[in-house]
């Protein structure tokens, strides 16, 4: 004979299964339900302006970003003609049209003004720029003459493998790819992502943490408002990293309609049951101001880090006694200033008696041998874990005399705190401290007493550093073997 009480816990236990069943299977509806079909987000944001627009530059017109500085004689050929109008910005055609009522619409143009408000709200901050449009088969893909492209739209992105390849070269040339889901799409969202990852399989994309230039350019944004989809206060960007800048940066709660500031279209996507995703005008017009100055300011970076570096035939061949600039991977973002040690090891021959090999050495530490490098360097963007075997091979790397060098890239929190927490792993006893003034490292080739920051690190710790060089030092064997630089030291090597 069967229990009663067994029987009332099998039947319980059914009904809560059941119940937990139907929970998943109606909040996957939902889920369902506001996301909607790609077709539901279409609605236009906006009527479009009536202001001339111009298409993209083809690829045969030859002309820099920048216009000469300010007292500078023009050459005889430019003052015959105006010079051609220089651009921010061009707004991508993509995606096929759709009717809705008396309108053909396509993904591209929801928000029709909003790069043209965008580079406008840039002009009122004396940025001299215009805006544009392209279609991609047409496009020069040259960053000297287009610096920053836009993509936005609702739907799901795609593109086929020529374009595909155009646009990863033009993104390592030192061009900015930006992609706003433009009311929060996940469609569009979740495929950007996914096109991007695929297109650069080296990198992925990183949450860009509170303290990361692009937050602090013109406008200190620490926080933000939401118009829709969500409701703290943090801003949300995720950013895809080639060396030290964004090469490909994605919006997944919308900028464009808070640039135009027309946000009644939210409504609409409300009341069609859709969970929509954007910032409210101001939030989006401040991170669209920091834009402009990070599109304009890292321009020149991803033009000096977007060179092949070219080695002699000497450097091409296996080191003897020169010196050889070895720097480890990991797995977070490792190469933050591709070139920045040839051009390190190029002044170091200048200046120096020392014999050095300008083509840099990459090494798996714990899998490679290092013991013929006495010098190995680390450097990152944010945050890393060195895996127990990298941990002992580095420890036995530097009790063998080696020394590491460990460059915080951008400066940035993330990087600082994992920094400290592997360095008490690799050396539990030791005691990581700031070097002070009168150590010989700052004096060994130049004498330096004192240095010049930038002048965000400046507005943010001047009074703090009072010009004074940090550098954290620690000890083996009562020799100096591990140094860490909580500034970056690499940008300045390029």
């Amino acid at each position: 004979m069967t229990d009663s009480r067994t029987l009332g816990l099998k039947w319980l236990s059914f009904f809560i299964l059941a119940a937990a069943f139907v929970t998943v299977l109606f909040a996957g509806r939902t889920e369902a339900a506001n996301r909607g079909k790609p077709d539901d987000w279409f609605v236009r944001s906006d009527k479009p302006r009536h202001e001339k627009i111009s298409m993209s530059i083809g690829g045969g017109e030859q002309r820099d970003i920048l216009p000469p500085a300010p007292g500078m004689p023009k050459p005889q050929s430019e003052r015959k003609k105006p010079p051609p109008p220089d651009y921010l910005i061009s707004k991508v055609h993509w995606g096929a049209s759709v009717v809705v009522g008396d309108e053909t619409i396509r993904d591209w143009n929801l928000a029709p003004n909003d790069t043209l408000t965008f580079v406008q709200q840039a002009r009122v901050h004396g940025f001299k720029y215009l805006s544009s449009q392209t279609v991609l088969t047409g496009f020069s893909y040259d960053p000297k003459l287009m610096p920053s492209i836009m993509i936005s739209g609702v739907r799901e992105v795609s593109f086929d493998a020529a374009i595909v390849d155009k646009l990863r070269q033009y993104v390592l040339d030192g061009g900015m790819i930006i992609c706003d889901s433009v009311y929060g799409s996940p469609w569009f969202y979740e495929s950007s992502l996914k096109v991007f990852d695929k297109m650069f399989p080296e990198s992925r994309f990183r949450v860009l943490p509170a303290d990361h230039p692009l937050y602090h350019m013109s406008v200190d944004i620490d926080k933000v408002k939401y118009r829709c989809g969500r409701k703290d206060n943090k801003p949300f960007l995720e950013g895809l990293y080639i060396g030290s800048r964004i090469g490909v940066l994605i919006s997944r709660y919308g900028l464009g309609c808070g640039w135009q500031q027309k946000m009644d279209v939210f409504k609409t996507l409300e009341e069609r049951g859709l969970e929509a995703k954007a910032y409210d005008v101001q939030s989006a017009r401040n991170i669209g101001l920091n834009l402009a100055t990070y599109i304009l300011g890292y321009a020149q970076v991803g033009e000096i880090e977007g060179k092949p570096e070219m080695f002699g035939v000497g450097d091409q061949k296996k080191a003897t006694a020169e010196f050889v600039f070895a720097q480890i991977e990991h797995d977070g973002a490792w190469n933050a200033h591709p070139g920045a040690a040839r051009s390190l090891l190029t002044n170091l021959e200048k200046v120096s008696s020392i014999p050095v090999n300008l083509k840099r050495v990459s090494v798996n530490i714990g899998e490679d041998d290092v013991s013929a490098y006495p010098f190995l360097y680390f450097t990152g963007l944010d945050d890393f874990v060195l895996t127990e075997k990298q941990v002992k091979a580095i420890r036995e790397y530097v009790n063998n005399d080696g020394t590491l060098l460990i460059n915080n890239a951008l400066g940035l929190a993330k990087f600082h705190q994992a920094a400290m927490r592997e360095m008490a792993r690799l050396f539990p006893k030791k005691e990581i401290t700031v070097l002070p003034t009168s150590h010989d490292l700052y004096r060994s080739l130049h004498k330096i007493s004192s240095v010049k920051y930038t002048p965000t690190l400046m507005k943010d710790k001047g009074k703090e550093l009072k010009g004074r060089p940090v550098l954290y030092g620690l000890m083996v064997k009562n020799k100096l073997r591990v140094i860490y630089s909580p500034y970056d030291l690499e940008a300045g090597w390029n």
